[in-house]
């Protein structure tokens, strides 16, 4: 009886040295996502902010919140709108098209098997 309670009691701290290396692994992949994330979050914002002083150069005489107001009016004028609803509509058919073509590819595999 005395042995296989000593059994048991390795057991559960093999167990449970398992469940502690599991969540540690679990903690270090949602590290490295989140990391991977913020990397690819602050390499958007460079890239953004590239974009406002190439076609804004002055940007840098006005401080966050004025180029806030800036922004904001110049993305609800006509013309931009119009321009964004173009690319917008561009972009679904380029996703559309990859969609048909990946479609056919795959099913054209299936054909040759």
């Amino acid at each position: 009886m005395i042995e296989s309670t000593e059994r048991y009691s390795k057991d559960l701290e093999k167990a449970l040295q398992a469940l502690e290396q599991a969540k540690q692994r679990v903690a270090n992949e949602k590290k490295k996502q989140n990391e991977k994330k913020r990397k690819a979050e602050n390499h958007h914002k460079y890239i953004m902010g590239g974009i406002i002083v190439k076609y804004f150069p002055d940007c840098y005489s006005f401080d966050e919140d004025e180029l806030n107001r800036i922004l904001s009016v110049a993305l609800q004028t006509r013309e931009c709108q119009q321009i964004i609803a173009k690319i917008e509509s561009e972009s679904r058919k380029t996703a559309l098209s990859q969609e048909t073509l990946l479609r056919t590819e795959n099913e054209s595999e299936g054909e040759d098997e």
